[in-house]
């Protein structure tokens, strides 16, 4: 029985041995660390991430925080681009609103987000649907919420750091420069036409386009348009409700 023991014990120092390895093979390749230990702090609970999802930032841990400082009930909320769900699911467990549906895509962010949900305990709360922007819901809501791609993949290439253009999903983060604004036309229309009367749409977005991308909401008969500055004091939020 010793002997076994001991063989035990040494097949698991050996397998803790490669996984320290290739660990810190991947570290030293510049993987961030919330990949290597497939999570993420956000807004007071940790959430499980992958490659196949952004690491929640800081500003969009202000996104939410808006609105719960608010003190605001909706029935139901919409998260367009959901990826790991930290958005939808912490709104949620805020109770700002009681029920929800994350909208993405990318199957693989689906299953992260449907994860998340489960280790929460909110999957009698929220369901997930695999779609491009707006285009496969046709439920109406009187919150929609999103942190889209918003970085132009050639303009604004040179302003990501290096290790999230390396490692993060490129359909989370950049557009195609020539179809960046007709992009977000089309979706801002779709979120009017999925928001009732009265409706509230928050978005985070690039601190170089919010101010045009405002005028779009207007042109659109948004009422309340507003654009937000994060706590670094730049453009991060843009804000509109539904007539």
């Amino acid at each position: 029985m010793t002997h076994y023991r001991l063989e035990l014990d040494q097949a698991a120092c050996s397998i803790s041995s490669k996984v320290t390895k290739e660990l810190e093979g991947d570290f030293l390749k510049g993987v961030p660390f919330a990949y290597l230990l497939e999570k993420a702090e956000f807004y007071e609970n940790v959430f499980y991430v992958n490659s196949r999802v952004l690491i929640p930032r800081p500003e969009t841990e202000e996104l939410v925080d808006i609105l719960v400082r608010e003190k605001k009930t909706y029935s139901n909320v919409l998260d367009v681009g959901t990826g790991s769900g930290v958005i939808l699911l912490s709104l949620l467990l805020k109770n700002v609103a009681a029920t929800g549906m994350g909208v993405d895509l990318s199957p693989d962010a689906l299953k992260v987000a449907q994860t998340n949900a489960r280790r929460l305990r909110l999957l009698d709360r929220c369901e997930f649907l695999k779609s491009d922007r707006l285009k496969e819901v046709h439920d109406f809501f009187e919150l929609i919420v999103s942190n889209p791609p918003y970085i132009k993949a050639k303009s604004h290439r040179n302003l990501v750091h290096q290790q999230v253009d390396q490692h993060e999903p490129h359909m989370a983060l950049y557009l195609d420069d020539q179809d960046y604004h007709s992009w977000f036309a089309s979706f801002f229309t779709q979120v009017r036409d999925h928001l009732i009367p009265g409706g509230v749409f928050m978005m985070e977005g690039h601190e170089l386009e919010l101010e045009a991308q405002a005028k779009i909401l207007k042109e659109l008969g948004f009422q309340e348009v507003i654009v937000l500055k994060d706590l670094g004091g730049s453009n991060r939020f843009l804000r509109g409700k539904k007539a």
